[in-house]
């Protein structure tokens, strides 16, 4: 029988939050909200993981190669990526099949460590690893 009472209290606790929401004033209840940004505010730093297991065909049916895939930054800001696997990599700009594009190419580096680029011109940029070609993610600088 106390199993009974127990779960008439929970559900009376329950309908009385939900009827306090639904009663609450919206003037009182916190939302979101746009802050004002200086045009001359420093801009955060984006960064992408390279995480384990991508040396292994799998990450691009989820676009989880680089995590995050896809990264907007602003002119002059920099991306970092960083190598969280095993095994090097590399990114390089660019779409498979036509390679390499020369905008930036961070050469071979190993687990462990990470490879930065600083962006000076709006646009998209695709990239890729030339060991692990299955690998690709984009920068989108505004």
């Amino acid at each position: 029988m106390n199993f009974s009472y127990g779960v008439i209290a929970a559900m009376g606790v329950l309908i009385a939050i939900s009827l306090g929401l639904i009663a609450a004033d919206p003037g009182h209840v916190i939302g979101p909200y746009l802050a004002d940004v200086p045009a001359d505010a420093p801009s955060m730093p984006a960064f992408v993981s390279l995480p384990q297991g991508t040396a292994s065909p799998g990450c691009e049916s989820t676009n989880e190669c680089f995590i995050p895939y896809e990264v907007s930054v602003g002119v002059g800001d920099t991306v970092t990526w960083s190598n969280d696997d095993v095994v090097s990599h590399t990114v390089t700009s660019g779409l498979l099949p036509h390679g390499h594009d020369g905008i930036f190419d961070s050469g071979l580096f190993m687990a462990g460590t990470a490879f930065e680029f600083t962006f000076e011109e709006a646009g998209h940029y695709d990239y890729f690893c030339l060991v692990h070609p299955w690998m690709a993610g984009k920068v989108i600088v505004a």
